[in-house]
């Protein structure tokens, strides 16, 4: 049984980030007192207990400080329904024979800053597993753990497999697509790993033409591809929203369920700037959005990660 730490021991403020499977919070200390008599194990410092986990996570420990650099990651974005196009090739693959890749997806990371890194670990939340979306092996594909919401959704060139292309098109993407997509590949000349950020474009924002109207300027937007009838809003150039004199028309319904539609807005001055907004009427859950918790009990037995 260990010691409770005396009353006067105090964490010295300073910024500190940590890191679960796919949450990173930012946190800065305050001065505060551990005093508990009912403690029954010795409670390490934050610090301590990121330097004891530092070394085996491959964190960078200086002077008892965590550092843990911030991950950059190439962004591609896509508009809701569309296709992706995610880019992978190595230089290192001569042929298929004895080589294997795999892409996978898992949650996007964030950070933010909170104040209290132990309040805040009492929120819950459970995130997805990684995710296989597309495997190969050995001249083949292998898609026996492929994830059921990638099935019959995605596709490589399998001629240009042996030249190093590894390129995942994934059709008709939604908000669930979003997240860090990961292409890794070995074979008998080396390895290698390629990252990108999935995002799905929340809000499209069209070309606006000024036109005359029953003798009156009006200015138009046009947009296609939208699958429930969207929001338009629009904004003067001091970013003023004025939607109360526009209108919505859909223009053309195509045989796959998409709609074009047309936004005019009267009441215009040509010397003046207008913007047109558009995004969907409904808008889905964004997985995103709640990496801001991390798992149940992720700080618990001395602060593993």
């Amino acid at each position: 049984m260990g010691r409770s730490l005396g009353g006067s021991n105090q964490l010295r403020e300073r910024q500190v980030t940590i890191c679960s499977h796919r949450t990173r919070v930012r946190t800065k200390e305050r001065t505060q007192r551990v005093s508990d008599p009912e403690t029954t194990e010795r409670v390490l410092p934050l610090g301590d207990r990121l330097t004891q986990r530092g070394e085996s996570s491959g964190a960078q420990v200086s002077g008892g400080d965590y550092v843990l650099p911030k991950p950059s990651y190439t962004e591609v974005k896509v508009p809701r329904f569309q296709n992706a196009t995610l880019p992978c090739e190595f230089s290192f693959i001569e042929g298929t024979t004895d080589m294997s890749f795999i892409w996978h997806r898992e949650d996007i990371v964030e950070e933010i800053e909170v104040e209290d890194v132990y309040a805040y670990m009492q929120q819950k939340f459970e995130f997805k597993e990684p995710q296989v979306v597309y495997s190969f092996h050995d001249n083949h594909e292998a898609l026996e753990d492929q994830s059921y919401a990638y099935q019959e959704r995605v596709s490589v060139e399998k001629e240009e497999v042996g030249d190093g292309v590894l390129t995942l098109y994934l059709h008709r993407v939604d908000y669930q697509d979003e997240g860090l997509y990961t292409c890794s590949a070995i074979g008998p000349h080396g390895k290698g790993e390629i990252k990108l950020n999935l995002l799905i474009q929340e809000e499209e924002e069209p070309p606006v033409v000024m036109d005359t109207e029953d003798d009156a300027a009006v200015a138009r937007c046009h947009s296609a591809g939208w699958y429930k009838v969207p929001i338009v809003t629009w904004y003067n150039r001091r970013e003023e929203e004025i939607s109360e004199n526009a209108t919505i028309m859909v223009l053309e319904e195509k045989e796959d369920g998409s709609h074009r539609i047309s936004s005019t807005l009267s009441g215009v001055k040509s010397h003046e700037i207008y913007h047109c907004h558009i995004r969907d009427a409904k808008k889905a859950r964004r997985a995103r959005t709640v990496h801001r918790k991390l798992k149940k009990g992720a700080l618990r037995d001395h602060g593993e990660f």
